[in-house]
């Protein structure tokens, strides 16, 4: 049977961030006043998000699907492993996938990818215009070019998917990786955006999503769970590459609410938590968008 509803965030990463009674608490960056309860099938999915188009005039529902099947369910035995402090550098590879997946998958990187490609063919447009290849402009519409929109076919950010993941991967291999297990009373919280890089040298309030110098440095987080948080540093690049995959235990509680903060920064339309009380940061960031 064709799949329907289509998770850009797996169930399987969200069930970490459940309570006792297996609900999710979904903080919507619109009305993020209150908190609603939800089980993980019912939370971040779109119905046909990942359908395209087949050469025969169909339409394909479950590739995608498969495919993003088959990373997700090593990932609830990934973070048993992680919260043990066992060693896992014989699944790096599957860690890493999963993280670089989260990041192409979501709505925030197919927005921007649609963004970019409307901008592109905007451009483009203007060249021609310059050249003298297109119509003359009616008169007095002669600025009609500053306030043309260009529609860009959903399915190309599925296909900018495959270029995300490469740039991602340059991103990867500037940083060494640790898992940080809270000791604070501080608990982390994921988005509908999970994946965090930016430039650690830009001072907090000039910040922007994924922007980065070239040669500077670069830190990156990852929510695994309410007690544990992936952190990638460009700093600890070579300790990592001499010693692997680092451990440590963060009982700094500024510390825990700066990942926090930095979450809801990159969040797009939700933010999860398993504990209710971050309404009044969420407020705060509700309003950035991690959308170029």
């Amino acid at each position: 049977m064709d799949k329907k509803r289509h998770h850009y965030i797996p169930k399987a990463y969200l069930k970490s961030f459940c309570d006792e009674t297996g609900k999710v608490l979904v903080y919507r960056t619109e009305d993020p006043s209150k908190a609603i309860p939800l089980s993980p099938d019912n939370v971040a999915l779109r119905r046909y998000y990942y359908s395209q188009p087949t050469p025969e005039g169909g339409i394909e529902h479950n590739a995608p699907e498969d495919v993003f099947s088959k990373i997700e369910e090593k990932w609830p035995g990934i973070v048993h492993r992680l919260h043990r402090r066992e060693d896992v550098h014989d699944s790096l590879g599957d860690i890493f996938q999963f993280i670089a997946l989260q990041h192409a998958r979501v709505p925030a990187s197919r927005d921007a990818a649609e963004r970019m490609l409307s901008e592109a063919m905007k451009a483009e447009v203007r060249i021609l215009d310059a050249a003298g290849q297109l119509p003359p402009k009616p008169a007095g519409f002669e600025d009609i070019l500053d306030h043309i929109e260009v529609a860009i076919d959903p399915h190309q950010s599925i296909h900018a998917m495959v270029h995300m993941l490469r740039g991602f991967g340059q991103v990867f291999d500037q940083m060494g990786f640790a898992a940080l297990h809270k000791k604070t009373d501080v608990t982390f919280i994921t988005s509908d955006n999970p994946v965090v890089w930016f430039d650690p040298s830009v001072p907090d309030a000039d910040l922007q999503p994924y922007v980065l110098q070239p040669g500077g440095p670069v830190m990156l987080l990852f929510p695994v769970s309410p007690s544990l948080v992936i952190v990638g540093d460009s700093s600890g690049r070579e300790e990592f590459v001499a010693n692997g995959f680092g451990v440590a235990d963060l009982s700094n509680s500024h510390l825990a609410k700066v990942i926090n903060r930095q979450v809801c920064r990159f969040s797009c339309e939700a933010v999860y938590a398993k504990k209710a009380g971050h309404e009044k940061l969420i407020q705060k960031h509700a309003a950035r968008s991690p959308v170029p």
